[in-house]
């Protein structure tokens, strides 16, 4: 499912030359649906790597809720100190938050385990639909196409369990959300 979410949210606002715009059909594993997911390579394993960090987040904690945030970044250079150097900046564009609620049931018949897949199934369809009329709808904030350079759009996926404590969550959170120093050209 978690799977399906980030290649749809990529997909519709990743922006740019190829291979960013070319597009794979991707039919899922778990349920009768399919997505399209964005033909990089580099892409599908940062995605992949986030549902596997956030998996084993997941199990080492023993929790049943998690998010999941994708943000889009506009890379800028700007003049540095008294413009002796110019510094990266990354403003974002875009933030989606995905909560999750994991589901280990243990169903006692075939047919209350299809059932539970079949309104899954529903649920995450309804979601992706909803995704692409977001998307579709809401424009006014992106970055314009014709200004941006090969390279200046940027994502980022960042995970969080909520079985941390607080004070936990709120150091990691602070740290995920601190820019990385600005690099000196």
């Amino acid at each position: 499912a978690l799977r399906g979410i980030l290649h749809t949210i990529l997909y519709q606002r990743v922006l740019g030359a190829p291979p960013a715009n070319r597009h794979l059909e991707v039919e899922s594993t778990l349920f009768e649906l399919t997505f399209l997911r964005c033909d990089d390579e580099g892409m599908h394993a940062m995605v992949e790597e986030r549902i596997e960090q956030f998996a084993n987040a997941i199990d080492r904690a023993g929790q049943v809720r998690g998010q999941v945030d994708l943000s889009f970044f506009e890379r800028r250079q700007r003049k540095g100190l008294l413009g002796l150097h110019n510094v990266e900046e990354r403003v974002c564009w875009e933030r989606w938050s995905v909560p999750l609620r994991i589901q280990s049931r243990p169903y006692q018949h075939h047919a209350e385990r299809a059932e539970a897949q079949a309104a899954l199934e529903e649920q995450l369809s309804e979601r992706l639909c909803s995704i692409i009329s977001m998307c579709s709808e809401k424009k006014e904030h992106l970055p314009p196409i014709e200004s941006l350079a090969p390279g200046t759009i940027a994502y980022e996926i960042s995970t969080t369990n909520t079985g941390e404590s607080w004070g936990v969550d709120l150091f990691k959170r602070m740290l995920q959300a601190t820019p990385p120093m600005p690099a000196v050209s």
